[in-house]
């Protein structure tokens, strides 16, 4: 006679949105979204064009170097508005700081920050690599 013990599957909880303390300004925080395969095939193309033209641009003249400036400003635009979820602790201009908000009239600083953390988490580590 076999003995089996049956174990209760483990349910494994999945947060689509990771939040950051902000270096930058105390007291802020920010969830950005985690990436799935169909949201990172989306974004990759989105940004593809832009990087394309930039790379192009870099060694031109100053003309040129304006366009791949631009060019830089867009993309982390586009991340900004992909991968930011949530903002809190920060008011701008009087007004609680919303994704749109913070694009238009909120700090740079605080920007890069955001585009920095969702382009850190949507690049795989040399070890997840590893794992395909």
């Amino acid at each position: 006679m076999m003995n089996s013990t049956l174990h209760s599957p483990e349910l494994h909880e999945y947060s689509s949105l990771v939040w950051h303390n902000s270096e930058r300004r105390p007291g802020v925080r920010f969830a950005t979204r985690q990436m799935s395969l169909a949201q990172r095939i989306a974004l990759t193309k989105q940004v593809r064009d832009l990087m394309l033209r930039h790379d192009f641009l870099k060694g031109g003249d100053t003309a040129d170097q304006l366009q791949a400036t631009l060019g830089d400003l867009l993309s982390r635009r586009l991340y900004v508005e992909w991968g930011l979820a949530h903002i809190e602790g920060l008011s701008i201009d009087g007004t609680n700081a919303t994704v749109e908000l913070l694009i238009e009239h909120g700090p740079e600083d605080l920007t890069q920050e955001i585009a920095n953390a969702i382009i850190s988490d949507l690049h795989l580590t040399e070890e997840e690599r590893k794992n395909f």
